[in-house]
């Protein structure tokens, strides 16, 4: 912090004392500008930590010509061929001001503006042509793709295509493609994104032709917590070869968001293609006219995930006795899709964007330092409103509707660290505060940057306020804050209705979440949104999730063996109602007779903590079990010394499961894939391998084959 020459008169001696102290860090800084003349020295030096350009990126965000929510560096300026303008002494004075936000803060990230002015300008006749595609569910594909091709236009004359898979459903000319490099999800069970879903059946049907005139390379992207690991890029991968095309590098699995292994990637790619002898767009007579893609964003959009529909909420019920503060809350919410034309079937999940509390909100803008009414630009990823698109709004906003408040991106660390080290660099101590510096939370924060177990350990328990908190008195700008904060993303929940009940209206069975972490009290964003701030009236930004691989058989007559505890009930309440009003309009189009075949034999066992205070739907299931609608058998964990889980029921009916497998049977599971979904599919293997003629060792190709043939489907998250 500057000194001020008030001090003067009254302290001579201590203005000398922090004179001598304050050109520690100068001499400091120039001696650290001498140093960085060394192409391989290490950056550990607070300067070159700032302003060193890495080829290939370190903050896991949007390359930087993009200032949406962008990477740390590109808020950052360099010393400058002629002049220097930092002062070591003045954080800010190392950031960029061209776009300075209120009260001279860092520039704010920019309003949907997904490239540079340079790029949207087009690229010229000698430029060589690179295509660059993604598959997303939550943006966390796009933001790699986005990465590269900014990586790639960096080095040299390229120029990227950056495509999304969902906006090419029947296919893409590869015919004049000279290098594809694909960044790609994978989701719940190893199935494609959902929008990129039908351009990877594509690519997988073998579709595209040969592809021999390509060299390749994909980042597989998923969780390692699932069974079938980045199965998406695998096959993606696979599907590339098997066309005729040529690795470029190896393909990477990537187990959530590990930066480090992406960025070697990206390194690994760029410095690949750059040895190409590719050709330009003249030599392909490729036009070079900026408003080549102008067409994709001509036709009017669905409502969808981009630009969810405003749903009104018709009924909220609770659906548990609440007696105890151990108790679970869980709500049944019904909606009405008025004349959007959304329409879903039975297995698939209603997408709602939440808003974050705003207490929580609150709590953090005052951890910032911040006012509520700042104007911050609207991130690029905002869906569309129904007032059309904005390029700004109040910060209390846009923390409310657009950033997830819970989990900070690691760039938030370094910008906090990179802070600290400044102020003590400057002052000898933070802001005066000698003691925070050495604090234990301080350390711990420091301690996070070591490597990647230490910052997910770091990160797991703690709120974006936590952090910030844990590194006071350091202070960011709101700016900086933004640019290291994650998308509000959608909640998926599995529709629990019919659309035979009335088209119009949906409904979802949610479980409110509530914990505690580091001693705070903790909710989750969706489920509290819905179980406390919504009434009757209420409108919720919304869409229809497909879920192809969670469906009823084709003939109503297959029989069904259905294992869902808690809200995994959802979606086979939504199937058993689908075949009884399916029936029920059979037997009306019949003139009431009771002829006709009967819908196949329904078999549910569901789990809860007791019969008393969770039975989701408790009377209507028994109801349906008592006139032989369907086949019932619960558990209820908690009425018993020992407890018994819907795994135990299945062991239990071991014969029963069996006769209708044997019969064609179709087996789901829906529901915690943590412990449950494992214990489910064990229990499966033991009751098939002990009636097996290969016994037990045969029991896993049995379950494989289910599951090739579309008779074993789960729905399970973490």
């Amino acid at each position: 912090m500057p000194l001020s020459d008030a001090w003067i008169p009254k302290w001579s001696s201590t203005y000398w004392r922090w004179t001598i102290a304050a050109s520690v860090p100068a001499a400091w800084y120039l001696l650290s500008r001498r140093r960085r003349a060394d192409a391989d020295q290490d950056r550990t030096d607070f300067d070159g930590f700032l302003k060193a350009v890495e080829p290939v990126g370190s903050t896991g965000s949007r390359p930087a010509p993009s200032r949406s929510s962008g990477p740390i560096d590109a808020f950052f300026k360099d010393a400058g061929a002629d002049e220097d303008t930092r002062n070591p002494l003045d954080f800010d004075s190392f950031l960029l001001s061209t776009k300075a936000g209120p009260k001279g803060q860092a520039p704010l990230p920019s309003a949907k503006q997904p490239v540079a002015a340079e790029l949207q300008r087009g690229p010229t006749a000698d430029m060589k042509p690179v295509t660059v595609m993604y598959g997303t569910e939550y943006g966390f594909s796009k933001e790699i793709a986005e990465k590269l091709c900014g990586q790639l236009r960096a080095a040299g004359d390229f120029w990227p295509y950056l495509e999304n898979m969902a906006d090419h459903p029947t296919g893409y000319d590869f015919s004049k493609a000279q290098v594809a490099l694909v960044a790609c999800s994978t989701q719940g069970d190893g199935v494609p994104p959902t929008e990129a879903r039908d351009f990877c059946e594509w690519l997988f049907a073998g579709k595209s032709g040969s592809l021999a005139h390509i060299k390749f390379a994909v980042c597989a992207l998923g969780d390692k917590s699932y069974t079938h690991f980045c199965r998406c890029g695998k096959m993606l991968d696979a599907a590339l070869e098997s066309a005729g095309a040529t690795r470029l590098v190896d393909r990477i699995d990537v187990n959530k968001e590990d930066w480090p292994a992406v960025d070697g990637w990206l390194a690994a790619v760029v410095n690949a293609v750059k040895g190409l002898a590719l050709q330009s767009f003249a030599e392909l007579g490729i036009a070079t006219s900026a408003s080549a893609g102008a067409e994709k964003g001509s036709a009017p959009k669905k409502w969808g995930k981009s630009r969810p529909y405003l749903g009104t909420v018709l009924a909220l019920e609770g659906l548990c006795n609440l007696s105890d503060a151990d108790d679970k809350n869980t709500v049944r919410m019904e909606l009405d899709l008025g004349d959007s034309g959304l329409t879903y079937l039975p297995g698939d999940a209603l997408g709602l964007y939440p808003t974050n509390d705003t207490k929580a909100v609150e709590e953090l803008i005052r951890v910032m330092g911040a006012a509520p009414s700042e104007m911050v630009p609207v991130p690029g990823w905002h869906y569309e409103e129904g007032d059309g698109p904005r390029d700004s709004m109040p910060l209390a906003e846009a923390l409310a509707k657009c950033f997830d408040v819970r989990s900070p991106k690691p760039e938030l660390l370094k910008l906090l660290v990179a802070a600290l080290d400044t102020a003590t660099h400057a002052n000898g101590h933070a802001n005066g505060v000698g003691s925070h510096i050495a604090s234990a939370c301080q350390e711990q924060l420091r301690a996070a940057l070591s490597d990647n177990a230490a910052m997910e350990r770091y990160l797991a328990p703690r709120h974006v306020v936590d952090v910030l908190e844990d590194a006071a008195p350091a202070k960011l700008s709101t700016a900086q804050v933004l640019s290291c904060l994650r998308q509000l993303q959608p909640r998926l929940y599995s529709i629990s209705s019919s659309p035979l009940e009335d088209p119009r209206r949906v409904q979802v069975t949610v479980a409110e979440v509530k914990y505690k972490s580091l001693d705070r009290a903790r909710i989750g964003v969706c489920s509290t949104m819905i179980s406390e701030r919504l009434q009757a009236g209420s409108r919720v930004p919304l869409y229809v999730h497909k879920n192809p691989d969670f469906r009823l058989p084709p003939s109503a007559s297959t029989p069904i063996i259905m294992v869902g505890p808690g809200t995994g009930l959802a979606p086979f309440r939504s199937f058993i109602l689908q075949r009884l009003l399916e029936q029920q309009q059979q037997q009306q189009s019949q003139g009431g007779s009771e002829s006709g075949a009967p819908p196949g034999r329904m078999v549910l066992y569901f789990g809860c903590r007791r019969r008393d205070q969770d039975f989701l739907y408790g009377s209507v299931l028994e109801g349906w079990a008592a006139e032989d609608k369907i086949t019932l058998f619960t558990a209820f964990s908690r009425e018993q010394k020992q407890k018994v889980y819907v795994q135990n029921r299945l062991a239990e009916s071991a014969d029963l499961v069996w006769e209708l497998l044997q019969q064609g049977g179709h087996f789901y599971v829906c529901g915690d894939a943590g412990s449950m979904a494992g214990a489910v599919e064990q229990a499966l293997l033991q009751l098939v391998g002990e009636r097996l003629e290969g016994g037990r060792e045969a029991a896993p190709a049995y379950l494989q084959t289910l599951s090739d043939t579309g008779r074993y489907q789960r729905d399970v998250w973490y």
